[in-house]
């Protein structure tokens, strides 16, 4: 029987948590698949969690819930001196049903798995492709998240030093690196020195289906919620619970807003409503031009039709410079014109160049004193527009073709 010619699978190592899983992965999968490129889905957990079963029910349960992609799991040990060799063999293991049918073995990860697929393709008699699905600079990360806790520690160092060298072997043994960012592609050749024919542009793209602009939907929902036409609403949508979420800088830019004007409204929609009611409470003050939701990733959309202007605070930093939030595709699609810090991966300059909101710098977020709230907003932005420069520039839709060729080449 002849052999077919190619197999993709891809191997996510990020947890299955509802909205990120769903944006970054499953959403893209099953785009590919609408294409007739149909991938296996593989999901991988650190070993340590072989001793949380509950967190394994609960991850696998979601993941069979929410696509038939998923194809199965697997361990892997910390990438350390031998035990990648362990890894490559429980990939294999894993993989080795296809080894004898398929000319072709694609894995398509954002796990830093260099070393592993070195070895893979020293035993596998299928060839080996790999690309990397590079989302991040991932020891830029550690180390802004070692400064922000005051570890300064040899083991961190070492931590550090050793994440700087797995993500080099990754790009190494990647046939194709597929950046979120250009940024991102400018940092992994000016740190790396690797080739500019390897990479593949993959921003954090968003589905115009679910996101888009509608005045009924706006004017329903502003109803339901009792806002007047009158109030300028500014709204957040995402995480804050981790290092890089500047909720203290929204508040404290909201804050001194309230200064110069009354009729504004600050809406965060996130999960993390502990978190934020802790935030809340430093600023007692604010509280009732303050309101939160956690909604579905269904139902995000209605609430940014609802408001006026997307907040996306970000610190100047390499860890930021380099990233691609889809919240910033997700505002696009709805029209709403952003306000935004310097230095948020390729964004910040394509907000100014295109007139779709407006940079709040840096020194005006560190010292609001700084910043001219008496005539903020000025501008007037057209949502109509915003939202067609979304569906032609920052939908999935809009980049698929180019994708499903990178994939296929």
């Amino acid at each position: 029987m002849a052999k077919k010619q190619r197999k993709y699978i891809y191997i996510s190592n990020l947890d299955y948590n509802g909205t990120v899983f769903q944006t970054q992965v499953l959403d893209w999968l099953h785009l590919f698949k609408k294409n007739n490129l149909e991938f296996d889905l593989i999901q991988t957990f650190h070993i340590k969690d072989i001793k949380r079963p509950k967190f394994i029910r609960q991850q696998l349960a979601g993941l069979r819930n929410s696509t038939r992609c998923y194809t199965g799991y697997l361990f892997l040990l910390p990438s350390k001196g031998i035990l990648y060799f362990v890894n490559a063999f429980v990939i294999f293991c894993k993989i080795f049903k296809y080894i004898f049918q398929y000319k072709e073995i694609l894995l398509f990860s954002r796990a830093i798995i260099g070393k592993e697929i070195g070895f893979l393709r020293r035993i596998s008699p299928a060839e080996i492709i790999f690309f990397f699905d590079a989302r991040a600079a991932a020891a830029e990360e550690n180390k802004y998240s070692a400064i922000k806790k005051h570890d300064f520690s040899l083991k961190k160092y070492l931590i550090i030093a050793n994440i700087y060298y797995l993500v080099y072997k990754t790009l190494l043994a990647a046939d194709k690196v597929f950046v979120v960012s250009k940024v991102l592609q400018k940092y992994f050749q000016d740190t790396y020195n690797i080739a500019d024919k390897k990479f593949v542009y993959y921003p954090c793209l968003s589905d115009a289906g679910k996101f888009y602009f509608n005045p009924d939907i706006r004017r329903e929902l502003r109803n339901k919620l009792q806002i007047s036409d009158q109030i300028t609403v500014f709204v957040y949508s995402g995480g804050i619970e981790s290092d890089w979420h500047m909720t203290e800088s929204m508040l404290t830019f909201f804050r001194h807003l309230l200064q110069y004007r009354k009729d504004i409204l600050l809406l965060f929609l996130t999960k993390d409503k502990i978190s934020l009611k802790k935030s809340l409470s430093e600023f007692p003050e604010i509280e009732t031009y303050i309101l939160f939701f956690s909604v579905s990733n269904e139902e995000v959309y209605k609430y940014l039709n609802a408001a006026d202007y997307g907040l996306l605070f970000r610190e100047n930093t390499i860890m930021n410079n380099v990233a691609s939030p889809t919240k910033f595709a997700e505002y696009m699609l709805c029209g709403l014109p952003v306000l935004i810090s310097e230095g948020v991966g390729d964004y910040s300059d394509y907000v100014i160049n295109n007139n779709l909101g407006i940079l709040i710098k840096e020194d005006g977020l560190k010292n609001p004193a700084k910043f001219d709230y008496i005539n903020f907003p000025a501008k007037s932005f057209n949502r109509i527009n915003i939202a067609e420069i979304g569906r032609k520039n920052f939908s999935k839709d809009s980049l698929i073709s180019k994708i499903i060729f990178e994939l296929e080449s």
